[in-house]
C-alpha cells in the first residue's frame, strides 16, 4: 500500500513539474489592474450603449439566423439595446483593399469591425486605419478570462492590441474514400506533385495557405513544389466548390479548412468524405477582429472584438458556420480537430510562432516579398 502511495504521489509531482514547464502560464493581474479592467471595461459598456449602434462585418457562413442569435447573445452579455448591423456578404480581401483606400482618402470607414486574416488586419494597420485598444490585456481578463489566460496567442505577437482572435483555418486533406483511400493520398506537399494525381485535385484561387510553406520549405525549393501543384490540379475552384465536386466523384482530394469536414458531415451524415493532414507540413492562419481608426461606434466595436474571442462565441461560431478556434479549444469541432492532430503527431505552424516567423510574415510585405507571392500565384495558376 505504502509502495502504491508513494507511485502515485511521485507521479502527481512529476506533472505538476512537467506541467509548469508545458502548458502556458499568465500571471494573475495585480489588484490595482483588475480595478482598471472593472473600470475600462465598464466604461466600454455604456459608451456603446450611448452610441446606439455597431456596424460589422460577420462570417457569411453565419447566415440570418445565426448572425441574428450572435447580436441577440453580445446585448445581452453586456445588457445592450443597441441596433447592430451585421454585414454576411463575405469578400474579405476586396473589403480590407477598400478600406485601405478610404483610410488613405480619409474617408469614414464604412465598418466599425472588420473580420479577417493576419494579413488583411496588418495591411490596415500599415496604412494607418486600425485603432488599437489600450488597456486590452486588463479588458480581456475583466471580460474574457478565459481568453486572458492565452492573451499572447488571442492578440498576438506584432498584432497584439490591434487584432483579437476569433477563428482559426488549419489546412486539412479532404477526400472521397470511394475514389482513394487515406493510404494512397500524399503523405506530404511535395508527393502531391507526382504525376499520378495529375488531375485528381483542384487548387483555390487564393495563395494564403501556399505563402506559409516559407517557414519551413526554401523559398526556391517551394516555387519548384507549387509549379508541380499547378501542373498536376484538375482546375482552380474554391474551398467549398472543390469539395462539393469531390462530393461528387470529379475530384479525389482537394486541401482545404479542416472544419469544412464537419460542414458536410453535419449535412448528410452519409456523405463521402475523410480527413487527414500532410505530414510535413500543416498551417494554421489566424483569423481576427480589429477595430477602424475613426470608427462611428468604436466602444460597441471593442466591446464585441473582446467578446467574439471567448467561449460563448466560440459556441455560436461553430454551430451555424462550423468554424474552428482551434486555440481556444472549447468548441466540439475545435476539440475534435485538436485531437485528430495530436493522435497524428502533427505539429501546426502559424505566423505567430516566435519572432522569426513573423519576420518571415513581414517579408512578404516588402517589394520582394510581392515579387515572390505574384510567382507563386502564377506556379498555382499555370504551372510555371
Amino acid at each position: 500500500m505504502k509502495r502504491y502511495l508513494c507511485g502515485r504521489i511521485f507521479l502527481g509531482v512529476m506533472f505538476a513539474v512537467l506541467a509548469t514547464r508545458i502548458l502556458p502560464t499568465t500571471p494573475a493581474l495585480t489588484e490595482a489592474a483588475s480595478a482598471e479592467g472593472k473600470r475600462a471595461l465598464q466604461q466600454l459598456i455604456e459608451g456603446a450603449r450611448k452610441e446606439g449602434q455597431l456596424d460589422l462585418m460577420i462570417t457569411s457562413s453565419m447566415g440570418q439566423k445565426g448572425a441574428a442569435e450572435m447580436v441577440s447573445a453580445f446585448k445581452q452579455r453586456f445588457g445592450l439595446d443597441i441596433k447592430l448591423n451585421a454585414d454576411l456578404s463575405g469578400q474579405e480581401s476586396q473589403t480590407f483593399n477598400k478600406a485601405v483606400v478610404e483610410t488613405k482618402g480619409g474617408i469614414p470607414p464604412t465598418f466599425d469591425l472588420m473580420q479577417g486574416e493576419a494579413a488583411n488586419i496588418l495591411s490596415i494597420m500599415d496604412a494607418g486605419g486600425a485603432e488599437p485598444l489600450k488597456g486590452w490585456e486588463e479588458l480581456l481578463a475583466e471580460a474574457v478570462p478565459e481568453s486572458y489566460k492565452i492573451k499572447e496567442k488571442i492578440s498576438p505577437q506584432i498584432l497584439a492590441g490591434y487584432g483579437f482572435l476569433w477563428s482559426t483555418r488549419t489546412t486539412a486533406l479532404l477526400h472521397n474514400p470511394k475514389l482513394i483511400s487515406e493510404a494512397d493520398l500524399p503523405k506530404t506537399w511535395k508527393q502531391k506533385g507526382d504525376p499520378k494525381y495529375k488531375g485528381a485535385f483542384s487548387m483555390p484561387p487564393w495563395i494564403s495557405a501556399l505563402l506559409m510553406a516559407t517557414l519551413k520549405y526554401d523559398r526556391a525549393e517551394w516555387l519548384e513544389i507549387v509549379k508541380a501543384l499547378g501542373r498536376n490540379k484538375q482546375q482552380v475552384l474554391t474551398y467549398d466548390a472543390g469539395a462539393e465536386r469531390m462530393l461528387l466523384g470529379d475530384l479525389k482530394f482537394l486541401y482545404g479548412n479542416a472544419d469544412m469536414y464537419f460542414d458536410k458531415k453535419a449535412k448528410d451524415p452519409n456523405a463521402p468524405i475523410g480527413e487527414t493532414f500532410f505530414e510535413d507540413l500543416t498551417t494554421m492562419r489566424q483569423v481576427l477582429y480589429v477595430v477602424r481608426k475613426g470608427a462611428r461606434n468604436p466602444n460597441a466595436a471593442k466591446l464585441f472584438a473582446l467578446w467574439a474571442t471567448g467561449a460563448e462565441a466560440n459556441e455560436l461560431f461553430e454551430k451555424y458556420a462550423f468554424t474552428e478556434n482551434s486555440v481556444l479549444g472549447r468548441g466540439p469541432i475545435s476539440r475534435k480537430i485538436v485531437s485528430a492532430l495530436e493522435k497524428k503527431n502533427i505539429h501546426v505552424i502559424s505566423w505567430f510562432d516566435s519572432a522569426q516567423t513573423v519576420e518571415k510574415f513581414r517579408w512578404l510585405s516588402t517589394n520582394e516579398g510581392k515579387e515572390y507571392a505574384k510567382a507563386i500565384a502564377k506556379a498555382q495558376r499555370e504551372g510555371k
